[in-house]
């Protein structure tokens, strides 16, 4: 298999149809994109030779999410009108060819979505199309975050108890993600999400994976906004569903 080039992590795709789905719908979205690439990368290459950054599968304890993440890109409406898929550890040449053969997902029960691959690079290079792939301290919630660990009787006390509780699991993922990286200060609740008029609240979203057999110890999330304590380069997802939409953020410009 190809060695991994790391100045490549993210290609970003326009997506087309009717109806397009909306941001409610991302970790659906996100699913059926991995599957038409995982369908792309089987003819191309083989079911033998599936690239570990796309599949996810044997990266070893240590590298739980540098593969890729399948991540909706809506726009200011939650119109998901983009997609950008981000390997944390770098594409290989056989990753690039089943991306760059892509041209449609199947997404509903509807005609299939035409995708155009816009451009291949490193995240920063659609820092000026989308917040998705900005750098700042405060990152906001595009989709609900759910906590990836279940949470002990002692967090359930008060709401101080569950806020702490919480920071904890998000330090703790964030750890896990590298050396090196800022710390997280500390997180707030938000109400809802705005869209164009629309205010989304966690219910709002599809927050399941079609996965069978998953342990989700957050079935309800919540929508939050991370102040890090030094600008974090995005894309940004955490929690259970990540790598497929949920837990998204957005950058926010200094405030």
């Amino acid at each position: 298999m190809a060695r991994a080039r790391t100045t490549l992590t993210s290609a970003r795709f326009a997506l087309y149809g009717k109806p397009l789905p909306r941001i409610e719908d991302a970790i659906r979205m996100g699913e059926a994109l991995r599957a038409a690439v995982m369908g792309q990368a089987k003819r191309l290459l083989g079911d033998d030779n599936i690239p570990r950054e796309l599949s996810g599968h044997e990266l070893g304890k240590d590298n739980r999410h540098g593969h890729a993440f399948w991540l909706p890109d809506p726009d200011e409406r939650g119109v998901i009108m983009h997609l950008l898929v981000h390997v944390p550890g770098g594409l290989s040449a056989d990753a690039l060819r089943a991306l760059t053969a892509l041209r449609t997902v199947r997404y509903g029960d509807g005609e299939p979505l035409r995708v155009m691959l816009e451009g291949v690079g490193a995240a920063s290079l659609f820092r000026a199309q989308t917040p998705l792939a900005g750098e700042s301290t405060l990152w906001r919630s595009l989709t609900p975050y759910l906590h990836p660990w279940h949470l002990k009787k002692p967090a359930l006390r008060s709401p101080e108890a569950l806020h702490q509780a919480l920071l904890a699991q998000l330090r703790k993922e964030w750890h896990a993600r590298g050396e090196g990286l800022p710390e997280i200060l500390d997180f707030r609740e938000l109400p809802d999400c705005g869209f164009d008029g629309r205010r989304l609240k966690p219910l709002h979203y599809h927050r399941f994976r079609r996965k069978r057999g998953l342990t989700q110890p957050d079935t309800l999330g919540r929508l939050i906004e991370l102040r890090f304590a030094a600008p974090v380069r995005g894309p940004l997802a955490l929690g259970f569903g990540c790598h497929y939409g949920l837990g998204l953020f957005a950058s926010v410009d200094a405030e």
